[in-house]
């Protein structure tokens, strides 16, 4: 009796430790004019299904250290089981010796088409193509395994960025969403340009910050805050050299979008700290941002 119990924890602890996101998922259908919802409540399931069902890498994660991930989908169009909708990713990261969640990724893919039947059950199928919405969603999720990877182990994440890139080369040859090419409508913040530049030379300080930020700022402002403040600075400041040499980077304008708030946090108040040259490099790179960065002069 002891060992059939035994076999049946082991069984639940496979599983349980294969699922390595916790991704809460909403569709706001507000802007389609029916009455008959279930459509979008049968998305909502399935999405959320297929994302923290699946297992997307070899790791082993406990509860506590799943990737938290909301997602929220916009619909603007819906016909016939075709959808255009607005796709709003936001990834989480714990600190170390706290409970505040940061977040590291979030990113807005507009107006993507698929098509999705009610009651459908999304399969991940490896280097095959599916369908849009599934290849979409893998593709995202491998971008924020990736992005949370490099937050943890320095360039730990190219594992994921190489296959998001393959998802995207089959999606873009047999899906039939335009949002796969590299000139959709959303100019040069898309899929296409996103893990290209994840990808590139040129975006080395990019993900050099991703693990400087978190491992050596924010996960050290427990036990010295100073120490954290100026290690975070640091990072920050770096990105300049990646700045000057590829100027509106698609990279730095998620960054920023990403984490602006929480800079203008850290540098406000609390422990000393001399935000000079910190407050001179943000206008420089992130002008948009400026209201904010007025908080830590």
């Amino acid at each position: 009796m002891n060992k059939l119990i035994s076999f049946f924890l082991l069984i639940i602890f496979q599983i349980n430790s294969s699922q390595e996101i916790n991704c809460k998922v909403f569709v706001n259908s507000d802007m389609i004019n029916q009455t008959n919802k279930s459509i979008f409540s049968n998305l909502e399931k399935s999405i959320t299904t297929f994302i923290n069902s699946n297992s997307w890498s070899e790791n082993s994660f406990l509860n506590h250290e799943k990737i938290d991930l909301n997602l929220l989908i916009t619909v603007n169009s819906y016909s016939n089981n075709k959808f255009i909708a607005n796709f709003e990713f936001q990834s989480l990261r714990p600190v170390l010796n706290s409970t505040y969640q940061t977040p590291i990724f979030n990113f807005i893919d507009k107006n993507v088409e698929f098509t999705f039947e009610e009651f459908e059950t999304l399969l991940l199928v490896e280097n095959k193509f599916q369908s849009d919405i599934v290849s979409l969603l893998s593709y995202y999720i491998n971008i924020v395994y990736g992005i949370d990877q490099d937050t943890f182990i320095k360039s730990s994440g190219t594992l994921f960025y190489n296959k998001a890139q393959q998802i995207l080369n089959l999606a873009s040859q047999n899906g039939t969403s335009s949002t796969w090419q590299s000139n959709n409508s959303g100019g040069r913040i898309n899929k296409f340009w996103l893990i290209e530049n994840l990808n590139s030379s040129n975006s080395k300080e990019f993900r050099d910050v991703l693990y400087s930020y978190h491992a050596n700022g924010l996960d050290l402002m427990y036990d010295d805050v100073l120490l954290s403040k100026q290690n975070i600075s640091a990072s920050i400041i770096s990105l300049d050299r990646m700045n000057r040499r590829v100027p509106n980077s698609i990279l730095l304008r998620m960054f920023f979008e990403t984490k602006s708030d929480e800079i203008s946090d850290i540098f406000s108040g609390g422990t000393d700290f001399d935000t000079t040259n910190l407050y001179s490099q943000l206008n420089r790179m992130a002008p948009f941002f400026s209201n904010k960065w007025n908080n830590i002069r």
